[in-house]
């Protein structure tokens, strides 16, 4: 470490901090990730404040040398004009607690004081204007034509603000009433203004020196992620990880390859641990892909951008060649990495390659292959697979017995996206119904999962699958609309008129014969039969032993 680096401790309550980001004292480096919080992250933090809870430690940088700084900091983005002076000016930099401070000045700072920066409205007024409400006493977005009982959240450190709300309280309220709201708008803001953040502030010293001391004091604390060491580390003036991971993101967002979350969840973390991978070692061999090691390598940037340009690849191969319509139908994430490490080398596959990795799919899945490995025998199947990848006509499935055979795992009692084996059932009752055939991502918006009878009670034997039509929402046609009504149910497919149509959804004249008459359970024991008959056929094709609880024949 640099012998002129030095750490202090201190602490200070929010007013300070946040007029250090107005004037430009305290600024946010470019190579930080973005902003990510959602509501949801924004009141949990003002309640925790309000409890006098601690929300973490803060760490502040002032380096030898400068960095380009964010412009953005919560919903308020700098103005061009202002952008030279700030850069060039004595600052301290946020080297952790990035989210919080953002939130933060979001929502404690009037935007009436705000001068260096414009606002960005929509996200200001769905997200960071918060305030208090001093009837129930919890915080919530302002909605317009509330009460007076609730306070703009910025009136908690600003002391005029205060004064005039509390005289409009007394003015519109009984004495009784009045006193009740002004006790507690008193309290809410002794509370804010007295609450002190600890911060620890680094002076001198390198970036990596930085990291370095951030990484030791979060050790114990909350996790740091990966992709925010190697930013930093690798940052340059055109180049950041965090944009290339951002770019990504949006990109496979085509593929419905999305989380429901903020993007800093596991898509990105997926994203980066294929990255890791991509220097020829699966992540999980902690010695050979350790991220600060990663940094140092020359050729760090371009496999960077060689493989962002593969994980878009496999998002569009999984979509179009398996039909992982949507993100949450992948059964194993390590699959997506050992792809990725395939259309890093060969982005152009032939279609003997095409179907050497659908068969690899297949295997992997139906056999829970990568559960019942072990980390260390998963190095292995990569190392196996990377074999693969330059001699096509060995077989990509690593065996760790010659000529072993895997076996299926029974298919639970109820179908759902919360086991290997449930997803591997709907992806193939997904491409049964397509004929095993690609589809163009611009026709197919995701899947459904839909009940032949929405009102059967199905006798537990027959299990979910039996009642269960997995089928394509597409943008042409779509069998979930009928005689121009939606429907609740299916059942429309076992109509006498219907003969001979819908064999891709297990339906067939024997199971109308029997709806005709009644025998709704019989058609449920016949569908059940029919999946899985060929399910069972399609596993055998792969050498794979099918187990099934029931035999109902």
């Amino acid at each position: 470490m640099s012998s002129l680096i030095s750490l202090k401790p201190s602490s200070n309550n929010f007013d300070s901090y946040l007029k250090d980001i107005n004037s430009g004292l305290l600024q946010i480096p470019e190579f930080q990730r973005d902003f990510v919080w959602g509501l949801e992250n924004v009141l949990n933090l003002l309640n925790s404040i309000k409890k006098n809870y601690p929300i973490g430690s803060f760490l502040f940088w002032t380096p030898e040398t400068e960095f380009r700084i964010a412009k953005q900091v919560g919903p308020y983005f700098l103005k061009d004009s202002y952008l030279e002076d700030f850069e060039h000016r004595q600052r301290k930099y946020i080297l952790d607690g990035y989210q919080r401070m953002s939130t933060l000045f979001g929502v404690l700072s009037n935007p009436e004081d705000i001068e260096n920066f414009t606002i960005n409205t929509e996200l200001y007024n769905s997200t960071f204007n918060i305030n208090y409400n001093l009837e129930s006493e919890v915080f919530e977005v302002n909605l317009r034509n509330l009460e007076t009982f609730s306070v703009p959240a910025y009136t908690l450190l600003d002391y005029e603000s205060f004064l005039t709300h509390s005289e409009k309280i007394q003015r519109e309220y009984n004495s009784e009433q009045s006193k009740i709201y002004t006790t507690r708008l008193k309290r809410i803001v002794t509370t804010f203004t007295k609450y002190q953040m600890p911060v620890i502030e680094i002076a001198g010293g390198t970036l990596d020196e930085a990291i370095d001391i951030f990484t030791l004091l979060n050790k114990e604390g909350k996790p740091i992620t990966p992709d925010w060491i190697l930013s930093a580390k690798t940052y340059t003036d055109n180049f950041r990880l965090g944009d290339k991971i951002d770019n990504i993101v949006e990109k496979i967002d085509k593929y419905n390859f999305i989380d429901k979350k903020p993007r800093e969840v596991a898509v990105r973390d997926l994203i980066f641990r294929s990255i890791q991978s991509s220097f020829g070692d699966l992540y999980l061999d902690n010695k050979r892909t350790d991220i600060i090691a990663l940094s140092k390598k020359e050729n760090f940037q371009a496999q960077v951008d060689i493989t962002v340009k593969s994980i878009e690849l496999v998002a569009k191969f999984l979509f179009e060649e398996l039909l992982i319509v949507d993100n949450k139908l992948l059964p194993a994430n390590i699959q997506f990495i050992f792809l990725v490490e395939f259309f890093n080398h060969v982005p152009n596959p032939n279609q003997k390659q095409i179907e050497k990795l659908k068969l690899w799919f297949w295997v992997t899945t139906y056999s829970n292959y990568f559960t019942i490995f072990s980390p260390s025998k998963r190095k292995t199947a990569f190392q196996h697979f990377q074999r693969f990848i330059y001699e096509v006509d060995i077989n990509p499935v690593y065996h760790e017995v010659n000529n072993h055979i895997f076996d299926v795992p029974i298919l639970p009692e109820k179908v759902n996206l919360g086991s290997v084996r449930s997803k591997a059932h709907i992806l193939f009752m997904l491409n049964y119904s397509n004929n095993f055939e690609r589809v163009d991502v611009e026709y197919v918006v995701d899947y459904k999962i839909l009940k032949l009878f929405s009102e059967t009670e199905v006798p537990f034997y027959l299990k979910e699958s039996a009642n269960m039509v997995v089928c394509l929402n597409t943008t042409t046609n779509s069998i979930f609309i009928y005689e121009g009504k939606k429907k609740s149910d299916l059942s429309f497919m076992l109509h006498q008129e219907n003969r001979g149509k819908y064999l891709e959804y297990f339906i067939t004249d024997e199971m109308r014969d029997n709806y005709s008459k009644g025998n709704i359970i019989r058609v449920l024991e016949l569908r059940y039969h029919l999946i899985y008959t060929k399910e069972r056929d399609f596993v055998d094709k792969f050498d794979l032993e099918y187990q099934e609880k029931y035999e109902l024949f």
